[in-house]
């Protein structure tokens, strides 16, 4: 049953990524990361079907990377939808390619990968599970920084509300691994919502 809804998730996520496709340049770097997301749902949707064994892990291994280069990329996507300026811009990938580097340093580095079944699904996972994600943390914490500015100066809360999702269902995913996909997709709705409020918003600015 949680490898079925784990499809869902994956077909959900896919289906934001599409919307945030439909928001122009603004929204391609969400629609990448929509799909990367769904990759990694997707992935241990089928871990029971696929079984343990090369073509599972090396799937897997694609999930790690996936997280490693995707999950800082929710900075500049958060910057894009709240029309930050260039130097916001700017400063976002300056701190992206150094979350980067970092997680591919303490995650990727080393990577040693072990099945693991939870419920009625089968995936690979580090085999030293205790490894803190500094870099993904180090992302969240500093998309919800940038959410709750964006709450206070422009009365939005979209971005503030996928941050804190995600990082309350990856708490919870020690106990339920497919809590952080449903965290993620969370985070990405936000990141969709403040995209469309921000393709709204700009008609109606244009007319005064």
């Amino acid at each position: 049953m949680i490898s079925a809804a784990l499809v869902l998730l994956a077909a959900l996520q896919l289906v934001l990524a599409a919307i945030a496709l439909r928001a122009g340049p603004a929204g391609l770097l969400t629609a990448l990361l929509g799909c990367a997301l769904a990759y990694d749902s997707a992935v241990v949707s089928v871990g029971v079907l696929l079984g343990e064994g090369p073509a599972l892990e090396t799937l897997s291994v694609g999930r790690f990377v996936a997280h490693a280069v995707g999950t800082p990329l929710v900075l500049p996507c958060a910057i894009l939808a709240l029309r930050g300026g260039r130097a916001s811009l700017a400063g976002g990938w300056v701190i992206v390619v150094s979350l980067i580097g970092l997680g591919c340093a303490t995650t990727l580095s080393g990577l040693h990968l072990r099945s693991r079944t939870w419920a009625d699904t089968l995936r690979y996972a580090d085999a030293e599970p205790g490894a803190f994600p500094v870099a993904a943390v180090l992302a969240i914490v500093i998309l919800l920084a940038i959410g709750v500015a964006a709450w206070i100066r422009l009365r939005t809360p979209w971005i503030a509300l996928g941050a804190l999702a995600v990082l309350a269902c990856s708490a919870g995913a020690f106990a339920a691994p497919p809590l952080g996909n449903v965290g993620e997709a969370l985070m990405l709705a936000g990141l969709v919502v403040e995209l469309r409020r921000r393709r709204s918003v700009r008609p109606a600015a244009a007319e005064h």
